[in-house]
């Protein structure tokens, strides 16, 4: 597999945890995400379109009961303005 190099911002306890996760299990960080995104990928596969639905919507509860403030429309242009750049 081809593999490209990139860069990611990631917040700072999240970046240890996964550091941590990665020392742990003796892989290097970047073999962890590969094996968490494909997981991921994997579970939703596998999933019906109602418990996609209901882990989204577990998801934006969690969201919005952390206080965060998120502006949808700007994600979404920014989103967007990425993909078309």
């Amino acid at each position: 597999m081809q593999m490209i190099r990139t860069t990611v911002s990631l917040p700072e306890d999240l970046y240890n945890d996964l550091r941590l996760a990665a020392f742990r299990e003796k892989k290097s960080l970047s073999r962890l995400l590969v094996e968490k995104i494909e997981n991921k990928k994997e579970v939703k596969k596998t999933l019906s379109v109602e418990e996609r639905v209901r882990r989204d919507f577990a998801f934006f509860d969690k969201v919005a009961r952390s206080g965060v403030q998120i502006n949808a429309v700007k994600a979404v242009r920014e989103e967007r303005d990425r993909d078309n750049a």
